[in-house]
């Protein structure tokens, strides 16, 4: 976040007029106030608007650090409001709709937000102009022209409600110096799907490989896409699909042809310093652009005349959000955080590849804040997805070389005096017996291991040889999934539960009263590409091994393990997806696909 220099306008409230021009001063650098108004009433502002606004996704740990902040005097509301945004308590974006609301700016929510004005004047633009705002992300939304048809206002949308002086000066190269320019707020994945409406489905086949890769990054990012899918064909034609994974399902978006691909594949190659190996070998490494870490992985497909490549190329995550902020529910991140807060042990998060393991350790790790307590914090990942700053070591697995394995990396790890270590998997029994004996020297250690459930894992570990008293160093086990969020701007209200609702919730045993119940609109909108589901949720249970659990382990009896489970606080994750049903999060039919027992029964019926 860029701060402002000068202060920022403190006549509007928490309700003012948002969706409004009414009040902005775009003609100012940085909006200007009285000189009668401190900076800091500004400030408090702006926390009084987090605090007040119901529609800014604060949950109640974040509203009460909010109220706290409003209570303090006048001139620590700046020093406040940082401290709230480097703790993760609010959110970048959060804090910048309230930074947008006291300066009585619009704010662009979704693709529906932007008047058709807005898609009108991305025909009008200059060229290079259009060139430069995509590559911004900003979204032009009005204009204003006098009785002689000059332009005297333009009206444009950014993800920051504060003005970029260095962008600003080189937009205004295209129009006269006396245009007042208006800056408003918009999301950047709305201002990407502002973009990316109305593209050509086909890319020119003489775009060479730079330019390529920077418009699949682009694209990529601008429709929310975790992976890039480049297949080529199975009937052996000369082209690839490229093809984007958005909420979990892969969606094909254009075609490029095979001498693209292979121009495309030596790029990226170069790029992640990759070694050059025969195509019928796999290879991977990992690159930064566009402001993220990418990992590629190109493997071998077969082609008409021989192997060609198909790449996948992932979006790493680099920016690790506190578990308030993932939605789960307080008992569960009461769990976690008593599991994390611990000085020794092994700690678990299972599910499959694309689950939100990683996501979900490193928020356990950053909500415990292990840092601040003076501790050491090692990670030893393939490759290392999220750059936390305070982390001492962060090791890449490189298993082609003996002496970088996660074994090895491990090792080493616990010689240079970590406290916390996250490793990116337990796959063998040697690298089970590693981490325990870690646990078992004073080392608070997590990682994932590969089961459908968390009372999957008591057998699965015993299998690695970690039963019995072992278990004992485990402090807690959680596995999860991935549901889609309903999307909020086309999502249908249901009044009364339908058959399939009501099984979900008495399966869980969760009661209806006080629920508000929603389903996907089968129409969807432009906002969420007409699928009705925007975004995505996590469901997870948590299992602490008791000592009921302990013992029938070491006597390797699994008989009744789901009841034990119970007895020491389990339930299962299709819980807590009935819970954000309840909270109109997701629906029953989403729910039934993402969780094993409600899965199978679908299919039976």
């Amino acid at each position: 976040m860029n701060w402002p220099t000068t202060n920022l306008p403190s006549t509007a409230g928490p309700n003012s007029a948002v969706g409004t021009f009414e009040g902005v001063n775009g003609a100012a650098l940085v909006p200007e106030l009285g000189a009668s108004t401190p900076r800091q009433e500004t400030y408090g502002q702006i926390l009084r608007i987090l605090h007040s606004s119901n529609d800014l996704g604060l949950d109640n740990v974040a509203k009460q650090r909010v109220e706290e902040a409003t209570k303090g005097p006048p001139e620590q509301a700046e020093l406040s409001v940082r401290q709230l945004l480097a703790s993760k308590v609010v959110t970048r974006i959060q804090l910048a709709r309230a930074m947008a609301r006291a300066n009585k700016q619009r704010e662009l929510m979704s693709v529906l937000d932007i008047p058709p004005e807005g898609f009108a004047l991305r025909q009008q633009l200059h060229a290079k102009l259009k060139t430069l705002m995509r590559a911004e992300r900003i979204v032009p939304v009005s204009q204003i022209k006098d009785d002689a048809g000059q332009l005297t206002d333009f009206h444009i949308a950014h993800d920051s409600p504060i003005p970029d002086l260095v962008v600003e000066a080189k937009i205004r190269e295209f129009f006269s110096n006396d245009l007042k320019l208006h800056w408003h707020f918009c999301l950047r994945e709305v201002a990407g799907a502002y973009w990316l409406s109305g593209e050509s489905e086909t890319i020119d086949a003489g775009m060479e490989a730079e330019a390529l890769l920077d418009r699949l990054i682009s694209n990529a990012i601008d429709s929310r896409s975790s992976d890039i899918h480049i297949d080529p064909s199975i009937k052996g034609e000369p082209r690839a699909v490229v093809k984007y994974r958005i909420d979990g399902f892969v969606h094909p978006k254009e075609v490029i042809t095979l001498e693209q691909l292979d121009r495309l594949r030596v790029r990226i190659e170069n790029l992640a310093r990759m070694a050059k190996v025969n195509l019928n070998h796999a290879n991977k490494g990992a690159f930064s652009r566009s402001g993220y870490d990418w990992r590629v992985q190109i493997q071998p497909h077969a082609g008409r005349q021989g192997p060609v490549p198909r790449i996948v190329i992932r979006r790493l995550q680099p920016e690790v959000m506190p578990l308030e902020a993932l939605g789960y529910p307080q008992d569960f991140i009461d769990k976690a955080k008593n599991a994390a807060s611990a000085p020794n042990g092994v700690i678990f998060w299972t599910g499959p590849t694309g689950s939100g393991k990683t996501e979900s350790i490193h928020a356990a790790v950053v909500s415990v804040n292990p840092m601040a307590k003076g501790l050491s914090v090692h990670t030893i990942e393939d490759p290392p997805e999220k750059r936390v700053p305070g982390y001492a070591v962060q090791m890449e697995i490189a298993a082609e070389d003996p002496s970088r394995t996660g074994l090895q990396l491990m090792k080493s790890s616990l010689r240079a005096d970590p406290d916390v270590v996250i490793f990116g998997e337990v796959r063998d029994s040697e690298m089970a017996s590693l981490v325990f004996e870690a646990a078992n020297t004073g080392h608070l250690v997590f990682t994932t291991l590969h089961t459908n459930t968390a009372i999957d894992s008591i057998s699965r570990l015993a299998e690695l040889g970690i039963k019995g008293f072992m278990l004992s160093y485990v402090r807690g086990i959680a596995a999860q999934r991935l549901v889609r969020r309903l999307c909020t701007h086309c999502k249908l209200k249901m009044d009364t539960a339908d058959e399939y609702t009501r099984y979900v919730f008495d399966r869980y045993q969760v009661s209806l009263d006080g629920a508000d119940l929603h389903v996907a609109n089968p129409e969807g909108c432009a906002s969420c590409n007409f699928t009705g589901y925007y975004g995505r949720i996590a469901v997870a249970e948590w299992l602490k091994p008791s000592k009921e659990i302990i013992e029938a382990s070491e006597a390797e009896n699994y008989t009744g393990m789901e009841d034990m489970a119970r007895r020491a606080g389990w339930q299962p994750m299709g819980r807590m997806g009935v819970l954000h049903i309840k909270r109109g999060i997701t629906d029953a039919a989403e729910l039934s696909t993402k969780i094993l027992e409600l899965s199978a029964e679908t299919l039976v019926k």
